[in-house]
């Protein structure tokens, strides 16, 4: 126990150094929100790869290979294909060059200065606060769901503990601070990503017993037709488009240097997301046969495997993994959220130097975030699904058409935010935020962010 704290009080620590660093070299608000839009292609890549995957992918999403077996390999398809490398090459070209002619420093922006109006600017501004927020509130809570099983550490503490470390290192870092943290973070996951699917694997004989077992427990474990096929695939969905809808991503294309860094960003990018999602995948489809029913928090499954399979001081290695996970993608939203309540919706007024401003929004953002993560619900995907609903379902196609069609009006994008947003908690709230309530509202979410555009478009054209 006092081993585990060491190390993590150590590693907490040397967040914080390169959060300092980074405010060292900061000078100017470009260096503050996109890093003056000099960051190279590896860093990119680590960024965005860190970014993409927060503690859910090591607590939440892994408690789908325990509930779900081989339906869990689907999700590869969708997060590496579409999120991923579909994301780089269809909107990191267009978002740089457009960022780099129109002066602009983040997705709200975006709106503002393309239709030259305010009113499509907020209506994302809050879209994306209110998605950004309850993401802030879904990493916390795997994070210390974590910490609880693994270092015996009280909820509540795990939770202040990885809320104020991170606050700190954001606050000062900057987004250099923030990319510097999330390379050193990338490698903690990625290697415990490996090592325990070598280690399930193994424990099991290999790919062809782990089928052959979950195929004798339940068919459904390890072939069509899964269970809960529907929400599944929603689930699947939505995660894919959250590389074309979640403004913390895309700010990495709007921050990477030039054409060439992107080129580069693109195939590490997704080598990393490919290695990581599947070797998690293949090891989470591996708790139902080694840990069988006697999982009660599917939550929980994960971390129980790694107790089981690994020796006690891999325990530690796995924890800050989580961390990693966790605090690289919590960095990001918290930045971005900042940045959206400062500069886009100027909500905060100013009190102080823009570096002043950005700290203390980032400090009000975590203390909130805590508050409302004190009681979280029994599984951690349900509340990512009202996450993906907003940044995926409401957001993709507003941005798509920002981007790509000239003819797209101001108030098509701000009546489609507005009702899609709508949609999605509706939806949501009609199953009471359960599952697989969440997940289904990001069907029709999509659907409508996706056609309303040119209807509205179109009609506004024929009324003028």
């Amino acid at each position: 126990m006092t081993i585990i704290i060491v190390i993590i009080l150590v590693y907490f620590g040397m967040l914080i150094a390169i959060g300092f660093i980074g405010m060292m070299k900061t000078r100017s608000v470009e260096e503050i929100y996109v890093g003056g839009m000099r960051v190279g292609g590896l860093l990119t890549a680590l960024s965005f790869f860190t970014t993409y995957f927060s503690s859910v992918i090591f607590v939440g999403a892994t408690a789908i290979g325990w509930k779900y077996g081989l339906l869990v390999l689907w999700k590869d398809v969708f997060v590496v294909w579409i999120g991923t490398l579909l994301a780089f090459i269809v909107l990191g070209p267009r978002l740089k060059a457009l960022s780099t002619r129109l002066g602009i420093l983040s997705i709200v922006e975006l709106f503002e200065k393309r239709f030259g109006s305010r009113t499509p600017a907020i209506a994302a501004g809050v879209a994306m606060l209110l998605g950004l927020v309850v993401y802030t509130i879904s990493i916390l809570i795997g994070t210390a769901r974590a910490f609880e099983v693994v270092a015996s550490v009280p909820y509540l503490y795990a939770l202040l503990a990885v809320a104020v470390v991170t606050m700190i290192y954001t606050a000062f870092g900057g987004y250099l601070g923030q990319v510097w943290t999330q390379a050193v973070q990338a490698l903690f996951m990625l290697l415990m990503a490996i090592v325990i699917c070598i280690a399930s694997l193994s424990s099991i004989g290999g790919f062809t017993n782990l089928y052959n077992g979950l195929y004798s427990m339940d068919p459904a474990l390890a072939t069509w037709p899964y269970r809960d096929l529907l929400p599944m695939m929603a689930l699947y969905l939505s995660l894919g488009f959250l590389g074309w809808g979640n403004p913390a991503l895309l700010m990495r294309f709007i921050a990477i240097r030039d054409k060439i860094s992107l080129k580069a960003a693109t195939v590490f990018a997704t080598l990393l997301v490919a290695i990581l999602t599947l070797s998690l995948n293949l090891a989470s489809a591996s708790t139902r046969l080694l840990l069988k029913d006697s999982v009660s928090v599917p939550d929980y499954a994960f971390l129980y495997l790694v107790q089981e399979l690994l020796p006690s001081g891999f325990n530690v290695l796995f924890l800050v993994a989580v961390l990693s996970a966790s605090m690289s993608t919590l960095t990001a939203v918290l930045s971005t959220a900042a940045q959206i309540l400062i500069r886009d919706l100027r909500i905060l007024r100013r009190m102080g130097s823009e570096a002043a401003m950005f700290r203390l929004t980032i400090a009000i953002l975590a203390l909130l975030s805590i508050a409302l993560s004190i009681k979280p619900p029994p599984m951690l995907m349900i509340l990512f699904g009202v996450t993906t609903s907003i940044l995926s379902g409401v957001l993709t196609g507003p941005i798509i058409y920002t981007l790509f069609w000239r003819r797209t009006s101001s108030e098509a994008i701000t009546i489609t935010i507005a009702l899609s947003t709508a949609i999605a908690m509706g939806v949501a709230a009609y199953g009471r935020f359960q599952f697989p309530w969440t997940y289904y509202s990001f069907i029709p979410t999509l659907a409508f962010s996706l056609t309303l555009p040119p209807l509205i478009s179109m009609l506004m054209k024929i009324r003028r």
